[in-house]
């Protein structure tokens, strides 16, 4: 075995040993009554204690055992820094959270590598079903120890699919679905979906939507080393770790049945994510005409702070007396670089969130005058 195998297998066993530990620390939660929730701002799904409390234990064994990997997480902050290496951990802390929230045992730990762009090894354990799947590059795909291969179909009718209810009925298709068995009711997790694809209980996954690389790393390493493929709807190759980590759709199947649903589905219009990485992010706290610096002579208020919030979609805070003033800043380009560096440091804490406020108009109590910028 080669050096770069033999550490991708060695990494393998690190994921393993993670994931069981991970899975115990989520099911604590449950026994003691249930993880406390919230809905992520941005309308992005909910997340729980127990969803920061694995990405904390995973990320500090990760980073200790392989420092030189970069990171990529749903529930930190992305920094495209921080994943600019050969080799990137891919983790999703828990993957279908409404499951986890609501008792279904459909949620599972996925933790992956990345390596150039592409899966090379993951690890998916759904700890309330029992189920522990592991992959590497060119080394198979293991369910509970053993081997598992997806289905071998290779026509459309009486195609087992996972995916949305009423997609196959839909009176827009230009040619109509052959009969077609439903996974019903689906799992929420995506993860658990492809790996459903993967053991061959399933023939095909479907998402016609946008997926983050969290969602998919794991599962397509599983996929294309039980035999099948895990590409967008178009047939696609996932590049993963690019400069937005989405993929546009997801599509997982066996070989043979692959090329028969690209050309199916192929039809739907689903935007590219990395055609936002080549347009200007907006600023969503300032106004556009804002200059990153300030004109010469002038310092313009800028004031970074951060606080807990009562509610993460609101803006009334916990407790006033305990707002952590960064500082006073004379332009958004320093507000921001104070702002990042405050909102890294508390990443783990959901409801604590920093702010730039732009002070646009003052008021003079003594005269009553408005000044304005």
């Amino acid at each position: 075995m080669q050096a770069a195998e033999r550490t991708l297998a060695q990494d393998l066993d690190i994921m393993l040993a993670l994931a069981r530990e991970a899975g115990d620390l989520a099911l604590s939660y449950t026994l003691k009554g249930g993880a406390e929730s919230w809905n992520k701002s941005g309308g992005k799904g909910p997340v729980t204690e127990a969803d920061l409390a694995v990405n904390r234990l995973c990320l500090n064994h990760l980073q200790a055992a392989r420092p030189e990997y970069g990171w990529l997480s749903e529930e930190t902050l992305d920094d495209p820094a921080a994943r600019a290496k050969s080799r990137v951990w891919v983790v999703d802390p828990i993957d279908g959270t409404r499951a986890y929230i609501n008792g279904d045992p459909h949620w599972c730990i996925a933790l992956a590598i990345v390596e150039e762009g592409e899966a090379v090894a993951g690890v998916l354990y759904a700890p309330a079903l029992g189920r522990m799947y592991s992959a590497r590059r060119g080394a198979g795909a293991i369910l509970n120890g053993t081997a598992i291969r997806v289905s071998r179909r290779d026509v459309e009718d009486g195609l087992r699919l996972i995916t949305n209810e009423g997609l196959v009925t839909h009176p827009s298709w230009r040619e109509p679905w052959p009969e077609v068995e439903m996974c019903r009711p689906k799992p929420n997790a995506t993860l658990l979906r492809m790996a459903q694809v993967a053991t061959g209980e399933w023939d095909a996954a479907l998402v016609l939507a946008e997926k983050a690389d969290w969602d998919l790393a794991a599962g397509t390493v599983l996929v294309q080393e039980a035999g099948g493929q895990a590409t967008t709807h178009l047939g696609e190759p996932f590049v993963f770790n690019q400069s937005v980590p989405a993929q546009r759709s997801v599509l997982a199947s066996g070989n043979a049945l692959h090329p028969l649903l690209v050309r199916r589905v192929g039809v739907v219009k689903i935007p590219d994510p990395q055609a936002r990485a080549t347009q200007p992010m907006p600023v969503q706290t300032e106004p556009k005409r804002m200059s990153p610096t300030a004109k010469p002579g002038k310092q313009l208020l800028h004031i970074v702070f951060g606080g807990e919030l009562k509610d993460v979609t609101g803006v009334e805070f916990e407790d006033l007396t305990q707002i952590d003033f960064v500082g006073a800043f004379p332009n958004y380009q320093e507000a921001y670089d104070a702002w990042k560096s405050a909102a890294q440091r508390t990443v783990d804490q959901a409801e604590m969130r920093y702010f730039i406020l732009h002070a646009h108009k003052l008021l003079d109590p003594a005269t009553g005058d408005h000044h304005h910028i």
